[in-house]
């Protein structure tokens, strides 16, 4: 046998060793010592009622949940928190009209829980010029019409301020170092996965509530293999 041929094996079995170098095209994503498979995003995901333009967004937030999750009830374990249960199975079952032992549902309640007990361990920080742009840029009314259609930023920028975005602004810089640092692989079909942290800004008596999300970056290291068929 050749000495290329020698050297192909050798890093073949090493590939191997390593978990199939994490790029098996039909995970979704490794999360730590397990992995997530596209199939099992889809299952979960098809408790929902979505049209078919919207499946990649909502496999999309099923596998962000699934990776927050992960990561955030490590964060807990490390720092000795107990993850509080204040979003309830049934409370999530009637948001969604489904069955209050459906997967999604349990996915949700998990998630939301273990976000409430970081976000509350966290320390606010007071948002820069940029993050309240980024923060004003995503601010909607309820009724879907962007804030930026009816104030300038200069109007609003006082109001974006540790109170009402700095929390969340210090949880999303908990969960990005936590997801650099976890080794968590996704899947290339999920480039520039999200997931949305929530705030609320009061825009006074005649303006309203407007809500935005601060996003939450997942895909720090992706799946280096072709991706198997839309889940």
């Amino acid at each position: 046998m050749s000495r290329v041929r020698v050297l192909a094996l050798v890093a073949a079995l090493a590939c191997a060793f390593l978990a199939g170098c994490r790029s098996d095209p039909n995970v979704a994503a490794y999360l730590g010592d397990g992995a997530v498979t596209i199939e099992e995003v889809g299952s979960v995901a098809a408790d929902l009622t979505f049209a078919p333009a919207q499946r990649g967004q909502v496999t999309g937030y099923v596998l962000g949940s699934m990776i927050i999750r992960d990561v955030g009830r490590r964060l807990a374990a490390e720092r000795s928190l107990t993850v509080r249960q204040e979003t309830t199975p049934g409370m999530v079952a009637q948001y969604y009209d489904l069955p209050a032992d459906a997967r999604i549902v349990t996915l949700v309640t998990d998630t939301q829980n273990v976000l409430l007990t970081l976000a509350a361990a966290v320390t606010p920080v007071e948002p820069d010029r940029d993050q309240q742009r980024a923060a004003f840029d995503a601010l909607f009314f309820a009724s879907g019409r962007p804030v930026s259609e009816r104030y300038a930023f200069e109007q609003v920028q006082y109001l974006l301020n540790r109170d009402s975005i700095g929390r969340m602004i210090a949880l999303r810089q908990l969960l990005d170092d936590a997801v650099a640092a976890s080794g968590i692989t996704v899947n290339p079909r999920y480039a520039g996965l999200t997931y949305g942290l929530p705030v609320e800004v009061r825009l006074g008596q005649n303006g309203g509530p407007a809500r935005a999300s601060i996003l939450v970056h997942l895909t720090v290291d992706e799946v280096s293999a072709v991706s198997a068929e839309e889940a």
